[in-house]
């Protein structure tokens, strides 16, 4: 049975809204033997419909989707497939969408320019555990999340948000919907939909996303 397990591919559902670029890579992926294709998704709904059917070794995982973005999958894939690790496999390298998908679980975060024989390698230490940045990323991240000269965590902490409002946050981090926040914090969910509310004009900040960059930049979780 060790032998057969230890011999047993690393399933892969690739999301991608490009059939051609999916085809390209389920051509490449054929050629490791120790990979397989299970199979692909075109929007992040359908990702998030096949990745609980197939339940995957690693997602790779574009953002810019249709129907469903790529964070919103991603959180959703980490919430309901609790063997699966998501890639990040994109063109872009905006903070948002760093963040977010970091914040929402992925494990990984690659640019499509990288080279095939170093994807393979990411996603054999993705799925082994490990997590990985892409350079430019890793930089990116530092630069958004390093604390500030100016911050005082336990000023900010004690007189500017609520111990329930860091409660929130916390779960906002952690890429939780405001569904997935009510029912940890039994809580309905317009309370807390008051509370995202309450964060973001507290942090100064427009979204979900910059409010978990904020809470990790300057230490308020």
């Amino acid at each position: 049975m060790s032998e057969v397990q230890k011999h047993t591919p690393i399933s892969i559902l690739l999301v991608e809204d490009h059939a051609l670029m999916r085809r390209g890579m389920r051509s490449q992926f054929a050629l490791e033997s120790d990979f397989v294709v299970v199979g692909e998704a075109a929007d992040g709904m359908q990702a998030v419909e096949l990745a609980m059917q197939l339940q995957p070794s690693v997602v790779l995982m574009d953002i810019d989707l249709p129907v469903m973005d790529g964070i919103t999958a991603t959180q959703q894939i980490k919430s309901h497939c609790l063997t699966s690790h998501v890639l990040a496999l994109t063109a872009f390298d905006q903070d948002s969408q760093v963040i977010g998908m970091l914040a929402a679980g992925a494990d990984g975060y690659c640019l499509k320019s990288m080279e095939w024989e170093q994807l393979i390698t990411v996603i054999r230490l993705i799925q082994s555990g490990g997590t990985y940045l892409d350079a430019p990323v890793a930089r990116k991240v530092f630069q958004v999340l390093k604390p500030t000269s100016e911050s005082n965590p336990s000023v900010v902490q004690s007189e500017l948000l609520s111990q329930r409002e860091r409660e929130v946050l916390k779960l906002i981090a952690q890429g939780c919907s405001n569904q997935e926040i009510a029912q940890q914090l039994y809580l309905s969910v317009g309370t807390v939909k008051s509370y995202v509310r309450m964060i973001l004009n507290k942090l100064s900040v427009d979204d979900r996303v910059q409010a978990a960059a904020k809470a990790v930049r300057d230490q308020l979780i």
